[in-house]
């Protein structure tokens, strides 16, 4: 039996720029799915993962954000790499504590744009590693600026730490230290009794708009300078601004 086209033209070609469009597609799916008595789960699943996209933004941000038009506007207005967009989501993730990401890598986001959104890629070049080209491209220029913008973050990091800080470990427990059962609690209970850093100190780094695990490596800088053996990750960082926002 052959069906009409509008029956089985759910791939619609038109760009899908808003969760409430994403959602008319993955309905119109299900429904095609039923009718041809035919089951398949992945684009419920896919609906699933946008929407739990949607709630982790709310979360991030405190206000509901529509997450395919935070898509484009990463990818368009913002001008990242889908590279760097599965970077940044994961980021988010992560500060939050939640292990199931949208995408874990760039080739499976581009499909999600291209074959799911219909959107027509920036460049030829998106198909490969765009990071990687646009550095064969502009090398000197690319590794400069973006040398130069760690420079900056690591300077404010320093004035951050150099303003909230004083070293005084005559406060400071070891046993104490050792009796915490997770690393978050080391670090805070650390930085507070031998470094002197109070917990209403931490949400000033925030301005500073670095990764956490950036933040993981300069403190880790600190603790080797000063000849502490203790080394934390960007998931105790992201423990420690989640129990002292």
């Amino acid at each position: 039996m052959k069906l009409e086209n509008k029956e089985i033209d759910f791939e619609n070609k038109n760009e899908i720029l808003n969760l409430n469009d994403f959602i008319k597609r993955q309905e119109f799916i299900e429904s095609y799915m039923k009718s041809c008595k035919f089951r398949r789960t992945n684009h419920i699943k896919l609906e699933k993962k946008v929407i739990r996209l949607q709630e982790i933004l709310k979360k991030k941000f405190t206000k509901d954000i529509d997450p395919i038009v935070f898509l484009h506007w990463l990818y368009f207005n913002k001008n990242l790499s889908i590279e760097s967009i599965v970077n940044y989501i994961k980021q988010i993730y992560d500060e939050l504590w939640e292990t199931e990401y949208f995408y874990k890598n760039s080739a499976a986001l581009q499909k999600f744009f291209t074959q799911v959104l219909n959107w027509k890629l920036k460049n030829s070049k998106e198909n490969k590693k765009t990071l990687t080209y646009k550095s064969r491209e502009k090398p000197a220029e690319l590794i400069a600026k973006n040398q130069e913008e760690k420079d900056k973050r690591k300077a404010l990091f320093l004035s951050w730490f150099i303003k909230n800080s004083a070293i005084d470990n005559t406060e400071f427990d070891i046993k104490v230290f050792n009796n915490y059962k997770f690393k978050y609690e080391k670090f805070i209970y650390l930085l507070e009794k031998y470094f002197k850093i109070s917990k209403n100190s931490y949400q000033e780094l925030l301005n500073i708009e670095l990764w956490n695990q950036s933040f993981a490596d300069r403190f880790n800088e600190i603790f080797k300078e000063n000849n502490i053996d203790f080394e934390i990750s960007h998931k105790d960082v992201a423990r420690v601004f989640e129990k002292h926002k």
